[in-house]
């Protein structure tokens, strides 16, 4: 197997399909590690190796990319605007909402427009719904709004809701329980406000990081998905309005309600590929515990057929493990579990670049997040 290294040099060769074979090759390592190299790609190879290099990037799924990918939006090549608009689905982030909404609505090219729609669908925040139910009663083409409208139930179905409706029914009520104190053009100001704050992401991603970095201490794999998702959702919150202060100190001034529970959505969209590799996590360790007992009672119906055959006419007829060494088999089943599906704590490691980006910025304390 090619190191890493070696795969990082290869991206400096004359041939653009070496090139190519070692930008492939780090899409499938995922090691964050060559985040900055294959970023360099991106901005002076061929636009093959270019539009490789952007599906690498998502492959890895390190936040780092994501500027680079916000800059690829606006390249004059198609291809290379599709691709980002792809990868950007991977991440959860304001930034690219807002930067996959803008494509949405002014691209040239309905390819991009529907990989920009789909994407915010993948990302799946409550924030795109408005401007994207908006966009569903414009006259585009039907493949832009077949995306659309396929975004839309990929959101409703990733927070919970039955269908579009009921989202809608919901989204409508928050907006106007907003409306009573921040009029609808002030609510469009104080999201835009929000959004040009230049380091609110690298904080709302290490006040994630640091509440459910010891999360395996409270969550077990036997939870289902929903007693995950409120267990996480206490967590947030358990220190959120410290962090609210926090950051109105660093904006210098003092948050409304809306912006308060922008804040809060962005917070829980970030949580995001965490709350999933966690889920993932749980329906593997279950996938594996369902087949270890797949076997064992398909070793039991044998023992007691043994046991009828037996009975009838008499003298064994096929050799059965005793139980000690059945159970034996099943505690090495279990480990084979865990070690496919992996634990809480190797997740929390990848993320663990969330808390230093913060610190490089500042040192953040008030919020109940520890300082060195």
């Amino acid at each position: 197997m090619v190191s890493l290294n070696k795969l990082i040099k290869q991206l400096n060769h004359d041939e653009a399909d070496k090139r190519e074979e070692a930008i492939l090759a780090l899409g499938e390592l995922r090691d964050e590690r060559a985040v900055e190299a294959l970023i360099k790609v991106i901005n002076q190879d061929t636009i093959e190796n270019r539009t490789y290099a952007i599906i690498a990037l998502s492959e890895i799924a390190d936040h780092r990319a994501i500027e680079t990918l916000l800059y690829c939006l606006m390249d004059n090549e198609e291809r290379i605007r599709l691709a980002s608009s792809r990868s950007l689905g991977k991440f959860s982030s304001p930034q690219a909402i807002s930067a996959l909404l803008i494509s949405l609505r002014k691209d040239p090219k309905i390819s991009v427009k529907s990989r920009a729609a789909l994407s915010l669908g993948a990302i799946g925040s409550e924030l795109a719904v408005e401007d994207l139910m908006h966009e569903s009663k414009l006259e585009h083409p039907a493949a832009l709004l077949y995306s659309i409208d396929s975004a839309l139930k990929m959101i409703a179905r990733n927070n919970g809701y039955t269908d579009i409706d009921d989202m809608m029914k919901s989204v409508r009520e928050k907006k106007e329980r907003h409306i009573e104190t921040t009029p609808e053009v002030e609510q469009i100001q104080e999201r835009e406000e929000l959004l040009e704050f230049p380091t609110l992401w690298p904080y709302i991603r290490k006040y994630v990081y640091e509440q459910l970095e010891g999360i395996q201490t409270v969550l077990s794999i036997e939870s289902d998905e929903k007693t995950v998702e409120k267990k996480i959702s206490s967590i947030l919150g358990e220190k959120f309005w410290k962090f609210v202060s926090f950051i109105e100190k660093k904006m210098g001034k003092k948050f409304s309600k809306y912006q308060s529970d922008l804040i809060w959505q962005m917070t829980w969209d970030v949580s995001k590929p965490i709350r999933s590799e966690i889920f993932l996590m749980i329906k593997d360790q279950r996938k594996e515990e369902e087949e270890i007992d797949k076997y064992r009672s398909w070793l039991d119906r044998i023992e007691e057929e043994k046991d009828a055959r037996e009975e009838l006419k008499g003298g064994p007829i096929l050799e059965i493990k005793k139980a000690d060494e059945l159970d034996a088999e099943k505690a090495g089943g279990a480990e084979l579990a865990r070690s496919i599906s992996g634990d809480i704590e190797g997740i929390m490691k990848k993320y663990s670049a969330w808390k230093k980006e913060a610190d490089e910025l500042d040192e953040i304390s008030e919020f109940g997040i520890d300082t060195e």
